[in-house]
């Protein structure tokens, strides 16, 4: 498989899923929407080795558990759960290093960015113009680096700090 391959799988379920919420294609395009957020997710920058995935992908399903369990409400139980998920994440990061678990948070964050995106149009039809910035904003999250995250998130930090 080229290099090309590899990017066109995800960019081609991204189409499809927007075709479908233009209304191009049957069905509401939900089912779509997921596999390209599934697609896009599966890219990375840097080629890991399998055992490397299984552990960011791990990483990252204990990262969503995490900020579910960190809501609001709850009660004891529920902190209690939180204490020991944030635990499993700290000993998967010992256990593979940091650079894993930057490549695991990176990836969360480009995946809750690309269904916020998905979920802006689902409920409205999208015209040609929604295409575009649907597309723009893929690339934009794509491009994206752990090193210019975190620098996003220090200066959005701060920001706020500066706001209280």
């Amino acid at each position: 498989m080229t290099e090309h391959d590899d990017a066109s799988a995800p960019e081609a379920a991204l189409r499809k899923a927007v075709e479908q919420l233009c209304g191009d294609e049957p069905g509401d395009g939900s089912e779509a929407a997921q596999e390209a957020v599934q697609a896009l997710a599966d890219g990375s920058g840097k080629a890991w080795t399998p055992d490397q995935e299984t552990q960011i992908r791990a990483m990252v399903e204990q990262i969503r558990k995490l900020r579910d369990l960190k809501r609001p409400g709850g009660g004891w139980w529920r902190r209690r759960r939180e204490w020991r998920a944030r635990e499993r994440l700290v000993d998967m990061m010992e256990a593979s290093g940091p650079e894993l678990l930057n490549e695991a948070e990176l990836r969360d964050w480009k995946s809750l960015a690309m269904v916020e995106l998905m979920l802006e149009f689902a409920g409205s039809p999208m015209k040609q113009d929604d295409v575009v910035k649907v597309l723009t904003h893929r690339e934009a999250v794509n491009a994206v680096t752990y090193e210019e995250y975190q620098q996003a998130k220090k200066a959005l930090a701060e920001k706020k700090a500066a706001a209280s």
